[in-house]
């Protein structure tokens, strides 16, 4: 009756950190989605430091309503920057990826995150592969397989770039459990922004030094004009990514890790159907198997690693 009573009682957590991860990943799915249907009218340094830059004065405010302030951005821990570098690369191989191909493709080549979790895991923390583990992997890289489908005509060097993204998020994943696990969630966010934003200013300061033509396109863009609706865009890309990264801080906080890694994957859904909405991308049967591979890839392999990700949002944190 005791054990009944208390599974009601965190029936209301439970549901509202389902709920928190849920509306993250569907929000996340979408600012992606609105990147890539922009990409013409804006570039990937302006992207990185403008919408980081909203995000991390967001989050600023947050810790210091919470009287916290002092105590991040400027951290002491090498790792917590480390950790910032990773995902800041991370970011910019996802977004250099999203003009280049199908949203749903690169959230798959993305995803294949928790495969690379359990080999670096491995190899970094001399932790043994488990079966489960070795199952997703496998799993995992037949999804991959069939997405670039090798010998056929079409493929593309680009898939590289989700895959690069992938590993770094792995690595900032392992980083987090192994060397920043006592720090809380809003000052590494508030970390990551800060160092997404400088990054997006080296970025834009060393396509000036080179004097790159105007005209270069998302990628080598330095700094074009903005219209009005751009810096709107780039403005509530910012406010999304302080929203998720609360909603996701939340959700692990109210829920287990592995139930909330598990939903965490939800991502790969919300991308296929922007996909099908804003660019009419429908994944032909072969593109769905690989997707659908690497999704129970990433659902198996969440179980056991989920733990490390708990300081991370999806694809920040």
């Amino acid at each position: 009756m005791i054990s009944l009573f208390s599974a009601r009682q965190q029936g209301g957590p439970l549901l509202a950190g389902i709920l928190s991860i849920t509306g993250a990943v569907l929000l996340l799915s979408l600012s992606d989605a609105l990147v890539k249907l922009n990409s013409d009218g804006i570039a990937l340094g302006q992207l990185l430091l403008v919408r980081s830059f909203v995000a991390a004065c967001l989050l600023a405010g947050v810790l210091f309503v919470r009287g916290r302030i002092s105590r991040v951005g400027l951290s002491g821990n090498i790792w917590v920057w480390l950790r910032s570098l990773c995902l800041a690369l991370m970011w910019g191989f996802y977004f250099a990826a999203l003009p280049l191909m199908p949203l749903s493709l690169a959230a798959a080549c993305y995803y294949t995150s928790p495969m690379w979790m359990a080999v670096l895991t491995s190899v970094l923390l001399g932790k043994p592969v488990s079966v489960k583990s070795g199952v997703s992997i496998l799993l995992g890289l037949a999804g991959v397989v069939i997405l670039l489908r090798p010998g056929a005509g079409d493929v593309s060097p680009v898939m590289v770039l989700p895959l690069l993204a992938g590993f770094f998020y792995a690595l900032a994943a392992v980083i987090t459990f192994a060397r920043c696990r006592y720090e809380t969630p809003l000052a590494l966010a508030f970390n990551l922004n800060l160092v997404l934003a400088v990054s997006g200013g080296a970025y834009v300061a060393v396509l000036h030094l080179v004097s790159v033509p105007d005209g270069a396109g998302f990628l080598l863009n330095a700094w074009p004009d903005l219209s009005g609706p751009a810096w709107g865009l780039l403005i509530l890309l910012g406010l999304l990514l302080a929203i998720i990264t609360v909603a996701v801080a939340c959700a692990y906080q109210l829920a287990p890790a592995p139930l909330i890694g598990v939903f965490d994957n939800g991502y790969l859904v919300f991308a296929v159907v922007w996909g099908i909405v804003f660019f009419a991308d429908m994944p032909d049967r072969a593109d769905l198997a690989g997707i659908l591979l690497i999704g129970c890839a990433a659902l198996l392999a969440s179980l056991p690693l989920a733990a490390t990700r708990r300081c991370l949002t999806p694809r920040e944190s």
